[in-house]
Order: C-alpha cells, then structure tokens, then sequence
C-alpha cells in the first residue's frame, strides 16, 4: 500500500485554545521522506512567526483547510468536534484526541462514515527529554494546572507579592496539584495548604512552605480534612483562604460534597476559586465549564474560574509539549496500514 499523506490543520472547532499538534522547530528532526508527506493548512506557521512560504520550503506543501479535508489521508487535528467528522471523506482517517466519552460524541460517527480514528493519548505516556522525565501526559497536567492558576490570579488582579496577605488552598494531589502550587507559589502566595486524599507522610508538617493535611469522608458523607492538631469541617477550613485551587477529578462512585451550589456559601466575597477540574458533579456546585478568560463572580461576591483547554494558556509551550510526543509516530503513520499492522 502506498505512503500516506498528513494534513495539519491550523485551527480547530472548539471554543478555546490555540495549540496545534506539530510545533515548526520540530520538523529539521524529521528526515526529508517524512516531511514531504507533510501538508500544512494555511496560516499554520503564522503564530510563531512563519510564513506559508516558509512552511512550505520544509513540508510537502501549504494548502486550505478544505483541500485537507478532501484530499490528505489522514487528518491530524489536535481537538476534533463532532462536525470534523462528518467533513472527512469517506475511509479517510482523524488522528488527534476524539476523548469521546469525555466529551459526548456519538461514537457512532465515524463508524457509519467509514472512517478511522488515531487517539493520541497513548502517545502522552512517551517521557520527556530524558528517561528520568514524567511522562509528557504528566507534564500538560502540571502545565493546565499552572496556567489555569497563573490567568485566573491575573484576570481578578491579584498576587502574593504585593497587596493584602493571600491565603490558598489546593485541593488534589498529583501533577495537576503540583503544579497549582508551583503557580502560586512563583505568585509569592506563602500561606498555601494542600488538601490530598492520601496520607501524607508528615501531616500538619510544612515542607517547602506547604502544609498538607488529609480529606476523609465520614459515614454521614461530610468533608474534613484532618491533621494532628485536629479534625476542621472542609468548607470551614475553605473559609479561612482567599484563594481555592480545586484539582479533584469526578469520582463516580463517592462524589464528594466539596461546596453545594444550594447551601449558603461559607466563603468570604471576594474569594477565589479556580476550579482546573472544571467537571460537573466534581463537587464544587458551581462548576460550570465556559470558555477561555472564564471568570464570573456570583451573588455571594465569591469569583469562579474555570477555562476549557488550560495548556492553551501557554499554547506556544503546549504545542511544543504535544509535538515531542507525536513526532517519534509520524513517519510510522505516513508509512501506510501495512506498516502499521507488520505486514511489510
């Protein structure tokens, strides 16, 4: 079977974000056959300061998106909708991040359509540039997080540095919570606590300037989080920071009661809640994922962000981050089916 061709799209259909899924720098590591299998939408080099002419000199060619559509074999977008799909041409075949379930597309789409679909997740648990990196999934993690952090302290207008005291908390654990407090840290927010469903291995202990007490759930389902010194009601201990960092995926099976959206709020106007969960029933009643440079403040005074597609933030960064992890696979995809199922 013949080589396949790669369009890249320079944009895609969601509300949000800009980051697309081969970064330029990258491509002098390619070798020329690969390249030339490359065929990028117009405009694709203009956010990091290229011309068409200049992506063209190095790829197979820049062309509209409609030409994409209609005549690459595979289409590599970074954020399919619904409406991608059903402008591929029959048997033609979408690789980027469909999160189907995620996002409640109808898995049937491409299937009555004949068309075939790469997830790049598996990619992500590629490292990084060295063995001893995370894996990149890890790291657009802790990227979401930081930025998610970063824009929401700038869009309400405040920092640790200068100005009143701000106290935060982050709720999570993992990269997601690592990096919310590395973003407010680099803020100079010092009063910082970690709230973590595991046990930590010194609680009510400050390591770096965080101190990190545990979440438990009782019988009666009331959130507490615990330490040495004592057990606090969450939303009592919530009350005490200006800004909280929610960081816990859904759980399903034992939802937890963060804050209700019908209870009085026991937190302070003027409060901040930047919710990188941003998932509906994660917890947090307010929960209402909107578009990018999301913040709403409620009645009670209390300000609620929440971004679709945080890396977007730092787009330029998270195009780099996502290249790296599908850059080794491109000269696998364009080799054709009987490369991919070792049959050549």
């Amino acid at each position: 079977m013949p080589e396949l061709t790669i369009g890249l799209t320079a944009a895609h259909r969601g509300e949000s974000g800009q980051s697309l899924p081969v970064h330029p720098q990258h491509l002098a590591s390619l070798n020329a056959d690969v390249r030339s299998r490359l065929f990028f939408e117009t405009g694709y080099g203009a956010p990091f300061g290229l011309t068409d002419d200049d992506l063209a000199r190095v790829s197979g060619g820049v062309c509209t998106r409609r030409l994409i559509f209609s005549e690459c074999d595979v289409v590599l977008l970074y954020k399919p909708v619904l409406e991608d799909f059903m402008d591929l041409t029959e048997g033609q075949i979408l690789w980027g991040f469909p999160h189907f379930e995620q996002d409640g597309k109808p898995p049937w789409a491409p299937v009555d359509r004949r068309h075939a679909v790469l997830a790049r997740e598996p990619s992500l648990e590629a490292s990084g540039d060295s063995p001893s990196a995370p894996p990149i999934g890890e790291q657009l993690e802790e990227m979401a997080a930081y930025g998610s952090v970063t824009h929401a302290l700038a869009c309400t207008g405040r920092t640790g540095r200068w100005g009143p005291p701000v106290h935060a908390v982050v709720l999570g654990d993992g990269p997601v919570g690592d990096g919310a407090a590395a973003a407010l840290q680099a803020q100079g927010i010092t009063g910082l606590t970690r709230v973590t469903k595991r046990f930590p291995a010194a609680p009510d202990a400050s390591r770096d300037g965080v101190r990190t007490v545990q979440l438990v759930v009782d019988d009666a389902g009331e959130c507490h989080a615990v330490s040495p010194s004592g057990h606090l009601a969450l939303r009592d201990l919530l009350a005490q920071h200006e800004v909280i960092v929610n960081c816990l995926g859904r759980d399903t099976d034992v939802p937890l009661p963060l804050l209700s959206a019908d209870e009085a709020s026991p937190l302070r106007p003027g409060a901040l809640i930047v919710d990188v969960s941003q998932e509906l029933g994660a917890g947090l009643g307010r929960a209402r994922p909107v578009a990018f440079a999301p913040v709403r403040q409620g009645a009670d005074g209390v300000q609620y962000y929440a971004a679709d597609d945080h890396p977007a933030y730092w787009w330029n960064s998270a195009t780099w981050m996502l290249s790296r992890a599908i850059l080794p696979h491109l000269g696998t995809v364009a080799s054709g089916r009987a490369r991919w199922l070792g049959q050549d």
